[in-house]
Order: structure tokens, then sequence, then C-alpha cells
């Protein structure tokens, strides 16, 4: 399915006040663009099942337009988080190699969350690097699970009394993440090939904390229908599940239509990533 909807707000005159947020994953590409002077969102835009060459397509439409900042987001192999009191990157390597086995000629990419206080590390193909640079020299490259735990950490501190547990799916994997009163108590990525999968790693980690499947609220993101399977096998065992809500800070042009955006709301958090 492809969303495309662009807000009238949007002016092609001036793409300069405008940065580029991106997720790329193997199974669709999706971009949303934001007004950098009114902190407004003003174009969303979504491609699924499409084949290497039509994300190429989309890259140099994209690439011809002088945005302020290009951001892309990647669902590459396991990422690792690192307390920044703790991290020393001459060992980023042996960092991730406690998650995840680097492939021949992989470089470990690094992004830094301020409001964490966590440096995130993940492996990128060169081949990967090449073509991105080729069309957005100037974009900075992060995870795709970057936002999920910005947004966990907001919602946990609204949630000031309760344990809340974000998820968030990829293709073949299921990124878990438990907060507690604002601070990150667990984070990890395993492989997945059913629904019944991703119900058996959310469930050990239920358990490996002792947490109650009543009380415990679970946001879930990457999946845009709250009838996706998915979703179904998880609330039989656990009561407190949901689709990640928008940000309170998110601002959205009028004219773009609120029943599809569930779709972005991983890209919709992304620049309080920054933050």
């Amino acid at each position: 399915m492809e969303i495309d909807i662009i807000s009238a707000q949007f002016d092609s005159q001036q793409t300069n006040r405008y940065s580029l947020w991106m997720r790329f994953g193997s199974r669709e590409c999706a971009f949303t663009i934001l007004d950098n002077s009114t902190k407004q969102f003003v174009r969303i835009r979504k491609i699924g099942q499409i084949p290497f060459s039509k994300t190429i397509d989309l890259f140099k439409e994209l690439s011809f337009i002088p945005f302020s900042n290009v951001t892309i987001a990647l669902e590459s192999q396991f990422p690792v988080v690192v307390p920044s009191s703790l991290y020393q990157p001459a060992k980023k390597y042996e960092f991730i190699a406690f998650n995840t086995d680097i492939s021949m000629g992989h470089e470990v990419m690094e992004h830094v969350l301020p409001s964490l206080s966590l440096v995130q590390l993940f492996t990128l193909a060169p081949s990967l690097k090449t073509v991105v640079a080729s069309y957005f020299p100037q974009a900075r490259l992060v995870h795709a699970t970057s936002s999920v735990l910005v947004a966990m950490q907001l919602l946990s501190r609204i949630n000031k009394q309760q344990t809340i547990m974000g998820v968030l799916l990829t293709e073949n994997n299921v990124h878990l993440c438990l907060f507690e009163s604002g601070k990150l108590l667990f984070f990890n990525s395993f492989l997945t090939k059913t629904k019944e999968d991703i119900a058996y790693w959310v469930l050990r980690l239920f358990d490996q904390f002792d947490l109650n499947t009543t009380q415990v609220q679970l946001y879930l993101q990457g999946i845009d229908n709250s009838l996706d399977d998915r979703i179904l096998i998880l609330k039989q065992y656990i009561s407190k599940v949901q689709l990640l809500p928008f940000p309170s800070s998110c601002k959205l042009a009028s004219d773009l239509r609120s029943e599809q955006l569930q779709s972005f709301t991983d890209l919709f958090y992304m620049p309080l990533c920054e933050l």
C-alpha cells in the first residue's frame, strides 16, 4: 500500500526550510518532511513492498531538494546501547560484538541519544553506505530503534508509577525495551519468523522481570492496524496493548489525513532524538 499526502502549506520554492526524516528497510521506505520554522510536518509518504530500484528512484527524487537536514533511520543488524558514561569510541567494535556478529567489512555506526544519555551502535554494510552517500552525502544515519527508545522514555515520564514496555517490529526482528520512571531497564533485539515468536520473546521478558501481564502497558510500533494478527496474539496474554500514540509535541498540517498517520509515529518521534 502506498500513502502520499502533501499539505497545501508545503512551499516547493523554499525547500531549504525543511528537514527530511526517512525510514529505509527491506520491506518499505517511508518519509516525512518537517517545516523547521513552524515545527510542523507537511508531507508524509510510504511505499511498501518495493524493489530496490524503486527505492533508488525515490532517493533520486528527494536528493534534488536542498533540505537543511536529512536523517535516515535504517533497519540494519541488531543495535546495541551503551551508557554515555561508559562508552569509549575506540572500543565500539567490542561493544557491539556482545550482541551480534560483525560481518567482514561492515562499519560500526554511532548515534548519541542525549535525552537518554546513551550511545546507540549498529553495523552498516559498505555498499549501503555508498548508495545513501551518493544521494544524501549530508545525511545522518541512525538506527530505526532510536525513535521507539525516545518515545518510550517520554511516555514513561508521564506514567511515573508504571512499568511500560515498547515493542518495535521490523522484518524478521522484534526490538524490546522496558522503562520505569523514565529510566531504561532493558533493551534487546531478537529474530522472529512468526507472530508466535513475537509473543514468545515479549512474554519471556515479562517472566524475566517478574512483570504482571494485567498491569504493564505495552506499546507497539511498526504496525498500523489494531486488528493485525501480531497485536491480537499479544492481547491473548497481556491486558494493556496499544499502538504507539502520536507525540504530544508533534504538529501536523491541518490537511494531512489523521487516519493514516499511525504508520509514521516512528518518524514523528525522530526529531526528538536530537534533544
